[in-house]
């Protein structure tokens, strides 16, 4: 049976969990790789791909929140002035006024977060540091349009992103393998309960099939506008019914003809159903008595 056709199982049929435990630890690792890969696509790769389809992109929308400008000659142009206030930010950029010491102190004082640029200065406060920087102090042969500013940062954007990108696929991986620990851990509990006699390996292999369905539930709720409450507590629940299914069928069948007595002069357990047998030096006197 192949990975996909593990997949396809692990969700309805329980009878293969036997056949599951006899994989390689390799197939495993690949299956639990697999189950993460299509879950991180469905949640994450779906709405980025949505995203950049319906706004052309990170880069398209700084384009058109940022004004044309352009940087010659030690001076800074903007196009259009730009004024944007929300909650600690504030962003006051106009290249055609000089504003006053006292108003952009006033700025400074009431956000944490500004950027103010006028004719002559740029002033940009954060983290609770101030930088202010002359034009003049510009080196004029500095020079750069939104055009080249957007071709310099689009490569750099997409190599944060998909740098990004990587970084919660490998945490979704580390997060999915240390998770099954907490059902081999209470799986150990149904073991013991159903007295099979499973290692923790064993049980750690099994746990990994058993996520498959969890995983599905809160990919498909990633799409619903309301949440489960404590859907990590259900979700290990949900994995530990599966467990049971898969140890039910794991377990050895009992034993068939009868129940077993054991014999004084012999060394093993006889068939208490078997017919009387005659000892042959047996006289029949001892019966007599």
């Amino acid at each position: 049976m192949n990975v996909f056709s593990e997949l396809l199982h692990s969700i309805y049929d329980t009878k293969c969990y036997g056949q599951f435990l006899r994989d390689k630890k390799s197939k495993t690792f690949v299956f639990g790789f697999l189950l993460v890969m299509i879950y991180f696509l469905i949640t994450i790769m779906v709405p980025f791909t949505k995203f950049q389809l319906s706004t052309g992109g990170i880069v398209n929308l700084i384009n058109e929140a940022v004004p044309d400008f352009a940087i010659e000659n030690g001076r800074v142009t903007v196009a259009r002035p730009v004024e944007y206030q929300a909650g600690n930010t504030y962003i006051y950029v106009n290249t055609d006024v000089s504003l006053e010491d006292s108003q952009i102190k006033a700025c400074l004082r009431d956000y944490g977060q500004v950027v103010i640029m006028d004719c002559e200065r740029a002033v940009v406060k954060s983290s609770g540091q101030t930088k202010e920087i002359m034009y003049r102090d510009i080196d004029p042969e500095s020079n750069m349009t939104k055009a080249e500013l957007l071709e310099e940062i689009s490569p750099v954007i997409t190599a944060i992103l998909a740098a990004g990108l990587l970084i919660v696929f490998a945490g979704m991986e580390l997060l999915f393998f240390f998770g099954v620990l907490f059902v081999a851990l209470f799986g150990m509990i149904v073991a013991s309960c159903m007295q099979c006699q499973l290692t923790f390996g064993q049980l750690y292999k099994l746990g990994i099939y058993t996520r498959t369905t969890p995983l599905i539930i809160k990919a498909v709720m990633s799409f619903l506008p309301f949440g489960i409450p404590f859907y990590t507590v259900i979700s290990i629940g949900i994995s530990l019914l599966y467990l049971s299914g898969g140890i039910r069928h794991i377990k050895t069948p009992p034993l068939t003809g009868g129940p077993l007595v054991f014999s004084s002069d012999h060394t093993g357990p006889v068939n208490s159903q078997e017919p009387y047998r005659q000892n042959p030096f047996d006289n029949g006197q001892d019966r007599k008595q």
